[in-house]
């Protein structure tokens, strides 16, 4: 294994794109290794074995109050992202991270949300949350503030993100 001389920022990206992929998959294992301590979560594993491009997990929905027969939730890192023309990390707003990410909560009723850091022309500056109530409509994109700084401080916060959404439909 090479290390790196190149100081990490907290969200785990450096300087040197050589090593996003062995940085993803240490970050994505991290999680990984967090999410077995939800109570909602069983069977967390990364794809593809061994060199993880993302997180997938069966989450129960009934945890969070929802009919649903079953859902997933499934989780993409890149520490050293590139970017579309004309987009930058300028782009980044209500976060001081650097990386890309998607974590995405999708339930078999149709119903599917997430909170991502990723470059997307529906929203201002790249941190946003969105969700559809079925595959036949469109999603409805908001922005968000994370207040975290670090890979599984985000994994936490998007987590208690979930739980409050999906709970807000159980309030009266």
């Amino acid at each position: 294994m090479r290390k790196s001389r190149l100081p990490l920022r907290s969200d785990g990206g450096s300087h040197n794109p050589d090593e996003s992929a062995e940085k993803r998959h240490r970050i994505l294992r991290a999680l990984r290794e967090q999410l077995d301590h939800h109570p909602a979560i069983a069977n967390a594993h990364g794809i593809p074995d061994g060199y993880y491009a993302e997180v997938r997990t069966d989450i129960d929905p009934r945890y969070f109050g929802h009919d649903a027969d079953t859902a997933t939730f499934r989780v993409t890192w890149h520490p050293n992202p590139t970017f579309p023309p004309r987009t930058s990390l300028e782009d980044r707003k209500r976060t001081s991270l650097t990386a890309n990410f998607a974590f995405h909560y999708s339930e078999s009723s149709g119903f599917d949300c997430g909170w991502h850091l990723e470059p997307n022309p529906h929203v201002s500056g790249h941190l946003h949350s969105q969700e559809r109530e079925s595959p036949d409509e469109n999603y409805v994109y908001d922005e968000f503030t994370l207040t975290a700084t670090s890979v599984v401080g985000v994994l936490w916060e998007v987590l208690d993100a979930l739980e409050a959404r999906l709970r807000e439909e159980e309030s009266p």
